[in-house]
């Protein structure tokens, strides 16, 4: 039995049978070369000419637009003043007309780049300063400022990187005194020597941790020195009290109250002291000797000190006044 044709004839509807095509007639391009060579050689000129013309076109699109001489003024003077040429980038910008629509630009360029190169020059000033001064963290800071100007931050990043192995050196040592620190107790001494520590410097990548840990202690001394304080002021020693509340630092989350407390417990020594000096004043008072009155009887049994004393001294008796609000 014959195999039957994969690509079956197609009769449209005139009759008219068409040939069989099949898969490989399909793409076939034989038929290209199978013409003769002038048909040939038609094609690929048509071919060629269309490129030539399309290229021409976009040529012309692109250079149909007139070139603006004061934009391209601007232009090299911005790269001139980039590369630190800025007496040439400032007679560029001057030689721009009035009457040009880009003279109001160039002036407000003019003006920007002057206060720019001026302050960048004196920055970068003070960080040669600050590397000779072997100060290297005014090295650094001078180039966290430095901003606008290319040329001048390109140069003081060459400072940076002189200073960068004393900057490494000192972080350590900053390290060792905030461990040293926080061995003593002293969180608040050892928070502030880590925060030294220039972010710029592969020892501040390892810190973080500590500054979490000794933040968390510093926390907890301060609640605990908040309750002591509270409890001298229960005992109406409000000098501990404040003693205890002066030592809790700024930043922690008791401090607002340690500072409403200290205004309280200040009012309440205060007090406490007045009375303390009129009880006293009254009591060498009473202990003064008085001249008794001469008395026709001399057998009388009336007591030569008067009682007037003793009445006054307890009138300033405080009492309970000086008791601790609960807090």
């Amino acid at each position: 039995m014959e195999q039957q044709s994969t690509v079956s004839n197609t009769k449209p509807s005139d009759g008219v049978v068409l040939e069989p095509q099949t898969e490989s007639t399909l793409f076939d391009f034989r038929w290209f070369f199978q013409l003769p060579p002038l048909l040939k050689g038609m094609g690929v000129s048509l071919a060629a000419c269309n490129t030539v013309v399309i290229s021409f076109g976009l040529y012309s699109l692109l250079n149909a637009v007139p070139s603006n001489p004061d934009l391209d003024r601007l232009e090299r003077a911005r790269a001139e003043y980039d590369a630190g040429n800025f007496q040439q980038a400032i007679a560029l910008v001057k030689s721009i007309p009035q009457e040009s629509a880009l003279y109001q630009d160039s002036i407000t360029s003019l003006k920007r780049w002057r206060r720019e190169w001026h302050t960048a020059a004196a920055q970068y000033q003070a960080a040669e300063q600050a590397l000779k001064e072997k100060r290297w963290r005014d090295v650094l800071e001078a180039a966290r400022q430095m901003d606008g100007v290319r040329f001048w931050r390109r140069k003081v990043e060459s400072l940076v990187e002189q200073a960068k192995p004393e900057l490494e050196a000192e972080a350590k040592q900053l390290l060792d005194q905030a461990y040293a620190k926080a061995q003593e107790k002293d969180f608040i001494g050892a928070l502030n020597l880590l925060n030294q520590i220039p972010p710029e410097t592969t020892t501040a990548a390892t810190i973080q941790p500590k500054l979490a840990e000794y933040e968390e202690k510093q926390r907890i001394k301060a609640e605990y020195l908040l309750q002591q304080a509270y409890n001298q002021a229960a005992k109406r020693d409000f000098k501990s009290a404040l003693n205890y509340l002066s030592q809790i630092p700024p930043g922690t989350s008791v401090y607002e109250t340690a500072q409403i407390k200290r205004a309280e417990y200040s009012q309440k020594q205060h007090f406490k002291e007045e009375v303390e000096r009129t009880v006293q004043l009254a009591r060498r008072e009473s202990e003064e000797p008085e001249e008794p009155e001469k008395s026709s009887d001399p057998f009388s049994t009336e007591p030569f000190i008067s009682t007037e004393t003793n009445e006054k001294t307890s009138e300033l008796n405080p009492g309970n006044q000086l008791q601790e609000v609960t807090p």
